[in-house]
């Protein structure tokens, strides 16, 4: 460990063992730059910003992207039945994939269908209904890929759709009871640019420079 003052006697080899130290130093940057560029948002994926209940508010269209958004609302305390609406207001058709519900948050079910090709008219399509077997309790999480190619300034949205009798009208829940609810969630394209990158790996680099001169200092004592 080393000392700020040492004996006279000590200092020559002091000052020997220190030399590797700045090496250490180097390395300790260099780990904290290289993990924290790791960890920069949108590295892996095209998702770019998170919100309360949305871990894609914003994305990118050069990959895909997988929305993940978890519902809270007290009605799912009541409600069994459920099932996930999508539209786009892009004026295209885009299929969405990978559908699927989760109560965990790690470990999800398939929709079915598995995937969905939005309207580009804009109106809904929907999934099959979800029998949970009793209230489904909060919270419930919803899971979808949006594929490549989404138009910048488009909105993909997802809607949890639950009532606690599964009444429906061609395979959607419908609301004729009081407990029914529909509850959107919306992700929007946007520029790469729009990301903003973590600061980590300059804070590393920032840390070996105030580290090496701490040890220089120390060597001239």
């Amino acid at each position: 460990m080393l000392r700020f003052a040492r004996p006279s006697a000590d200092r020559l080899s002091q000052s020997h063992r220190c030399q590797g130290l700045p090496f250490l130093g180097i390395g300790l940057a260099l780990a904290m730059a290289v993990g924290g560029a790791m960890a920069v948002p949108g590295a892996k994926a095209a998702c770019l910003t998170t919100v309360a209940e949305n871990n894609c508010a914003t994305f990118n269209s050069s990959s895909t992207s997988t929305a993940v958004q978890a519902f809270t609302s007290l009605n799912l305390s009541t409600n069994r039945y459920f099932q996930l609406s999508l539209l786009t207001n892009a004026g295209v058709s885009y299929t969405i994939t990978d559908l699927a519900w989760s109560k965990d948050g790690s470990s999800f079910t398939n929709f079915s269908p598995l995937s969905l090709n939005l309207n580009s008219d804009g109106s809904r399509v929907y999934t099959n209904i979800v029998d949970y077997g009793s209230a489904i309790g909060v919270p419930l999480y919803l899971r979808y890929t949006i594929p490549t190619g989404v138009a910048l300034g488009a909105i993909i949205e997802g809607t949890l759709i639950a009532n606690d009798n599964g009444s429906n009208g061609g395979g959607v829940l419908t609301d004729s009871i009081n407990n029914y609810q529909a509850v959107n969630r919306q992700s929007l394209s946007v520029a790469a640019s729009a990301a903003v990158p973590a600061p980590v790996p300059i804070l590393g680099a920032a840390g070996f420079f105030v580290y090496s001169r701490q040890l220089r200092r120390r060597l001239r004592f």
